[in-house]
């Protein structure tokens, strides 16, 4: 498996999460609906593997961003998706998990952090970072 479609899978996962209005599977150059999701490879190591293989530890990202209009209600809409994104990640790596379709073998852990006063595409954002670390994906050549 590549890189590219386990990012593609993280980004179907997270398009179902339930309130998720948009989740593309590039970035793109703003938004106009919210809250809404983007994933990217924040950066990795590939390394040698048995013999016709190699393995890529990966980290990868998923911002879930809303534009910031009034802190309370702002916090309200996002707080339940740190339970939300990583329940559906974790579901994924379970034994009734389907491994992001197979595209994935693992991954280290979860890590999550707010984005205050955070600009996209000039607009003032408010959400949170989930960082998927060290995701195994085992590649044949």
């Amino acid at each position: 498996m590549s890189v590219r479609s386990a990012l593609d899978a993280i980004v179907t996962v997270v398009s179902g999460v339930s309130g998720i209005r948009q989740a593309p599977v590039n970035p793109t150059e703003g938004a106009n609906v919210y809250p809404f999701a983007m994933s990217y490879v924040m950066n990795g190591r590939l390394v040698n593997g048995a013999m016709g293989t190699r393995k890529h530890l990966v980290n990868i990202a998923i911002e879930l961003l809303t534009a910031r209009k009034d802190l309370a209600r702002d916090m309200a809409l996002i707080s339940p998706y740190i339970d939300s994104i990583s329940s559906a990640l974790l579901a994924e790596v379970s034994d009734s998990g389907d491994r992001f379709g197979g595209t994935i073998s693992a991954f280290e852990g979860i890590d999550y952090e707010l984005l205050q006063n955070f600009q996209y595409a000039g607009v003032e954002m408010i959400g949170y970072r989930f960082t998927i670390s060290n995701v195994k994906i085992l590649e044949n050549t």
